[in-house]
């Protein structure tokens, strides 16, 4: 009787045991699953910034494009359309992520956000024109504004 006793125990023990490597083997499928959830989601947050990083200088030229136009040109029907073509345009790229950097004339020359491209006489350190637009994207950095920034003049 002892010995079934004996047997009895060290099967319960045995049971314990694989019972903790099963508990354990599921958590680290789970762990798993998630971090292959999250590389999936890193490679096309990935993907989708590559894509904007190639469409942007587009968005560039239909920006300027439509700075460039006279008075008259923005009464006109293309102008409305290709002005709505954009707004379209920036709205899908700020679903996906995408957004402008706000810099603003005279504030301060933040290296983190902009890229002086040019210096000029005028208020030390302050933004005095915004070439291009920076972007951001899920909440990088991925083109600074190109600015041009204030120096006193010696």
């Amino acid at each position: 009787m002892a010995k079934k006793q004996t047997q009895l125990e060290e099967l319960g023990l045995k049971v314990q045991s694989l019972e903790d490597q099963l508990k354990r083997a599921v958590a680290d499928y789970q762990n798993l699953e998630k971090r292959i959830q999250d590389g999936r989601s890193e490679l096309t947050k990935w993907a989708s910034g590559d894509l904007v990083m190639r469409i942007l200088p587009t968005l560039d030229h239909l920006d300027t494009a439509l700075g460039g136009a006279s008075e008259g040109d923005k009464a006109s029907g293309w102008y409305k359309g290709v002005e709505l073509a954009v707004k379209e345009f920036k709205k899908v790229l700020e679903e996906e992520g995408l957004q402008t950097i706000n810099i603003q004339i005279m504030d301060e020359y933040d290296p983190r956000l902009a890229e002086a491209v040019e210096t000029k006489e005028g208020e030390e350190n302050k933004v005095l024109e915004i070439v291009q637009n920076g972007y951001n994207m899920n909440g990088k950095v991925i083109r600074p504004a190109k600015v041009v920034v204030g120096k006193k003049e010696n």
